[in-house]
């Protein structure tokens, strides 16, 4: 079964990291939003299927040694470099086993968290009902799946273009030359093609996304005549059999996603109990292309809906920072900016005082009552029925921002921290990572690009034994064998000073990189 003729995976290694939306403790805060309460990160059992390298479970497994992880794919060789890696990083809670998925029997044991992502679009059915029968055996009474997908009817465009390459590359076999002729015929197509027609456009527009596109990606999610999309309601269909029910999307609470005017009254009108219609009713509207679907077991009750009060039990952080004034620009509005360039105008004084402080605390969260006092603290003002209508509004404005997709939500905060301590420790992962790769894991799952070689060095430096004359004294050291070397150095400076060792100690805590 190991054969590359047999396992596309061997010949063909699919990029392997860390996927944020797949994290226990993000699955367990949009459980607990829905009224159930999944298994603490502290002390979990989590299995993924199709784990590739270990690039996903190994970070959580650094992040919670009390836990315990099991990692199953059919790729042999990706097996044996996750092996590896557990071995390097000492990691003693988690398991590698070279498995198909059909042959995953009841040994295993149950699990509070079965991941699969970017596995059930791209297997034969006998594979996707046997995933699923997996989650109905082996999840806990309070346990979450998590599913991605291709969808529908997102992917119906996409597949405009895969038809065009699939036919061109219908004899080519070698995985190189086979992505080679793919992108050509692509090309070719979408120029020839009229770019008025629907079609046309259609062409171009992938041709556009696969420009960014790894070809090892490529070649597994496009170039897999097996590979197709799914619709919402057909894979809640196959989980019911299975005794699951939907709970959400990985990417809650963004229920609205793209959807504007029309489309937004046209989902705001169905009950929120109705989940499953509304989510479909989303997908026709905005052409959602790929789903991340949290499935738990369906004698759980659920509650649906979020309201004032909802974000209370939580830890918020959010990514923003304030604007520059702008041509626009009125008194009394300030302007903050977001993840990926969006602008939020915000009038509320504990609405500013309360971006300011997340702001300042990125990557680190703030549980909401701490915040809400911070806030308070900041504006001034005696207490009294003024001040809690502020703070009701300060609760209704964060909502918003929630809704949106812009503030994230956290039951347990991330174990990291933005304070410099004496002897700064950044996670093992990365430091692990940093010696071969210029991306590393951070502390909310992420995956961050460290800039040049000095800072990949420093972060590896950075293990808890190190003060701030040492760190200079050792990356000094770095620098005099590099140059002494004989190799290109490229513009590594000769010398580090005093002063960059502290630029550096900051840029890696706001990088998410130091271990509370």
């Amino acid at each position: 079964m190991n054969d590359a003729a047999i396992n596309p995976y061997d010949a063909v290694a699919y990029p392997g990291h860390a996927f944020a939306q797949t994290h226990p403790a993000r699955l367990a805060t949009i459980a607990h939003f829905h009224g159930l309460e999944a298994a603490s990160p502290q002390r979990m059992r989590v299995l993924e299927l199709g784990c590739g390298r270990g690039g996903n479970l190994l970070p959580m497994a650094a992040q919670y040694p009390q836990s315990d992880f099991v990692g199953l794919d059919l790729s042999g060789s990706a097996i044996a470099k996750a092996t590896i890696a557990q071995q390097e990083l000492g990691l003693r809670n988690i398991a590698f086993h070279h498995r198909d998925i059909l042959a995953v029997g009841d040994e295993l044991g149950t699990f509070d968290y079965i991941l699969v992502h970017g596995v059930y679009s791209w297997v034969p059915d006998i594979v996707r009902e046997a995933i699923l029968a997996i989650f109905g055996r082996l999840l806990t009474p309070h346990g979450i799946a998590y599913v991605s997908y291709n969808a529908l009817p997102g992917c119906r465009l996409r597949d405009l273009a895969r038809d065009v390459m699939l036919y061109a590359t219908r004899d080519v076999h070698e995985p190189e030359e086979r992505v080679r002729v793919a992108r050509a015929a692509l090309a070719a197509f979408a120029e020839a093609s009229d770019a008025e027609t629907f079609h046309g456009a259609s062409l171009r527009q992938r041709l556009r996304q696969l420009a960014d596109t790894p070809d090892n990606v490529l070649y597994h999610d496009d170039l897999n005549p097996g590979a197709r999309a799914f619709a919402l309601h057909e894979v809640l269909d196959a989980a019911q059999r299975q005794g699951l029910q939907f709970l959400a999307e990985a990417s809650f609470p963004n229920q609205f996603g793209a959807a504007k005017g029309p489309a937004q009254a046209m989902i705001a009108s169905i009950s929120v109990d109705e989940a499953v219609r509304r989510e479909q009713t989303l997908d026709l509207l905005i052409g959602r292309a790929f789903r991340e679907t949290l499935l738990c077991r369906q004698e759980v009750a659920l509650k649906r809906g979020i309201g004032r009060g909802a974000l209370q039990p939580y830890h918020l952080a959010a990514n923003t920072r304030l604007a520059e004034p702008g041509e626009d620009a009125r008194p009394g509005v300030d302007q903050f900016m977001f993840d990926e360039g969006v602008r939020l105008s915000v009038d509320l004084p504990l609405g500013k005082a309360a971006l300011r402080r997340l702001g300042e605390a990125w990557p680190a969260s703030i549980a909401f009552d701490e915040l809400v006092a911070l806030a308070v603290a900041d504006v001034g003002g005696a207490a009294g029925p003024e001040q809690a209508q502020q703070i009701g509004k300060l609760e209704d404005a964060l909502l918003a921002i929630f809704r949106a997709g812009l503030l994230d939500v956290r039951l347990e905060p991330p174990p990291l921290t933005t304070a410099i301590s004496e002897r700064p420790l950044a996670s093992p992962v990365a430091r692990w990572q940093a010696t071969t790769a210029r991306e590393v894991t951070d502390l909310r799952h992420r995956m961050v690009a460290l800039d040049g070689v000095i800072v990949r060095k420093f972060v590896c430096l950075l293990d808890g034994t190190r003060a701030e004359a040492r760190l200079l004294a050792d990356l000094n050291a770095f620098l005099d064998e590099a140059h002494g070397s004989g190799a290109e150095v490229g513009d590594l400076p000769r010398r580090a000073t005093a002063e960059e060792i502290s630029v550096h100690l900051r840029d890696v805590a706001r990088l998410g990189l130091l271990q509370a």
